[in-house]
């Protein structure tokens, strides 16, 4: 058995004004974002790029060589391959995934760290990376023997067009796809269809997360007066990131399109649909369900914030109207005090402190008003919902 290289790969929506930004960044050292110059040298020194090229084929792409034997392409649609020929397994694998994770991701995220923030909920998440290598000539007995001196535990192996697949969680080998160039291709297609299936599985996660922290707080029941304006501001923040995913998740009908016409279907297909089991229509059909199930997470989010929205008004209404009646009792009661009185009153000390003790009182009065109706409970209509089965 013949290995040949080693992959790695990963896809976050980006355009080709992200990667004119990345050419300037590893061509020029320039960043139209008010960078540091220091730290935009810092972050391309650890890049060890020797070359850096501009190209199309199908998608505009970079190809950036580096002193550490380690190739890569960074596509216009924001695809990322790594490759690197074979030398040694284990160290192969831990060379690129740290060139990957250490220096490649700290550099490209230091290069958008401007711009619209990425939610709480998708940051720092690891994303675990399978290993993809092609073997020449491999035999079944020699690829099982190498899962299982990695530790790996095959749970899938498909044959096709005299292409054989093994798969694991952390490793891919792929047999005998002879054609160099296809073999990239298919690759490149195989992590595009992983990373947008993975991102929509994060997406429905988080679904779910936000779903169930707003049935908690619209199911209470009742609730009181001064909790009104924290849960308020705790429904707001989800609106916040919904708002963020949703502009993610109606961006990315764009990329499958735009992956399947450069697609040569004759060529690639054959092989992704085989021995992948992914499809273009396949992965559209879930897109859409996830937009659906986004727009429902959002118009429920909608008519929980229009509830408490509505009892903020009620709880501030009723405060006013508190004060209004102490203030009126205070004006009928001097009304009357001075009906009978034939001449205007007289300033004098006693008044001033009688006024000020009148003051005093009122506020007092209109504070224990106040505290009364905040800690009085209101109840939450629509409570009792049906829940998304999901």
């Amino acid at each position: 058995m013949q290995i040949q290289k080693i992959y790695i790969g990963g896809w976050f929506q980006r355009t080709t004004l992200h990667l004119t930004e990345i050419w300037d960044f590893l061509k020029h050292l320039k960043s139209t974002a008010g960078f540091d110059q220091a730290a935009l040298k810092e972050a391309r020194d650890r890049l060890d790029v020797v070359s850096a090229s501009r190209k199309t084929a199908g998608l505009e792409y970079i190809l950036v060589e580096t002193s550490v034997g380690i190739t890569y392409r960074i596509y216009e649609d924001g695809l990322i391959i790594l490759e690197k020929p074979f030398a040694d397994l284990e160290s192969d694998f831990e060379r690129i995934r740290f060139y990957y994770e250490e220096k490649l991701s700290k550099s490209l995220s230091l290069l958008f760290s401007k711009g619209a923030p990425v939610p709480k909920e998708l940051a720092n998440i690891k994303t675990i990376l399978p290993y993809i290598v092609t073997v020449r000539d491999g035999v079944d007995e020699e690829i099982k023997a190498l899962y299982n001196k990695l530790g790996e535990e095959i749970y899938s192996t498909i044959s096709s067009k005299q292409v054989d697949v093994y798969r694991s969680s952390g490793l891919i080998i792929i047999n005998d796809l002879l054609d160099e160039e296809l073999a990239r291709e298919v690759i490149e297609s195989q992590i595009f269809f992983r990373e947008f299936k993975t991102q929509l599985h994060r997406y429905l996660a988080i679904h779910r997360i936000l779903w169930e922290k707003i049935a908690a707080i619209k199911e209470k029941g009742s609730i009181k007066g001064t909790d009104v304006d924290d849960l308020r501001g705790e429904l707001t923040d989800y609106q916040k990131t919904i708002e963020l995913i949703d502009a993610r998740i109606n961006q990315m009908d764009a990329y499958i399109k735009t992956r399947q016409k450069i697609t040569d279907v004759e060529k690639v297909d054959a092989y992704l649909n085989p021995l992948f089991q992914f499809k273009f229509e396949t992965l559209q059909d879930t897109h859409e369900y996830i937009k659906y199930l986004w727009d429902m997470t959002s118009d429920y989010l909608d008519s929980a914030i229009e509830i408490f929205k509505e009892l903020q008004e009620k709880s501030t209404k009723n405060s006013i109207s508190s004060l209004q009646l102490i203030t009126t009792i205070g004006v009928v009661a001097g009304i009357l005090t001075y009906l009978g009185k034939t001449a205007l009153p007289t300033f004098t000390q006693i008044g001033l402190l009688y006024f000020v003790l009148l003051l005093v009182m009122t506020y007092i009065l209109n504070s224990v008003i106040s505290k009364i109706y905040k800690r009085k409970k209101y109840k939450i209509k629509g409570a009792n919902i049906v829940k998304d089965i999901q």
